[in-house]
């Protein structure tokens, strides 16, 4: 649906609103927040999988979430927050799938 649209500024101006603190993170420190908080959600929030997902253990895993957590000062379990992370991580997708597309 957003590969359709011929104007993605206000699916951008979304995207960093909700991760705009993590993508400049990673951009500077070599990090991969966006794409765990993005496996974290697919994942339903759960521990075991989105560790075995990322191929990390579960201690370092709880320390991302943490950094996400003191970096963006969003409470990863109320569900509008989550809503919006979830819309704002697969739209951060698209748009990678689409800028990297020839």
């Amino acid at each position: 649906m957003l590969a359709g649209i011929s104007d993605l500024a206000d699916v951008n101006a979304f995207v960093r609103e909700w991760l705009g603190r993590l993508i400049d993170y990673d951009a500077r420190r070599k990090a991969e927040l966006v794409y765990t908080l993005t496996q974290y959600l697919e994942h339903g929030g759960n521990y075991d999988a989105t560790a075995a997902e990322l191929s990390v253990h579960k201690s370092t895993l709880k320390y991302r979430l943490q950094r996400i957590r003191d970096l963006t000062g969003l409470e990863l379990n109320d569900p509008d927050v989550h809503f919006n992370l979830q819309l704002a991580t697969r739209a951060w997708g698209t748009l990678q799938a689409l800028h990297d597309k020839p």
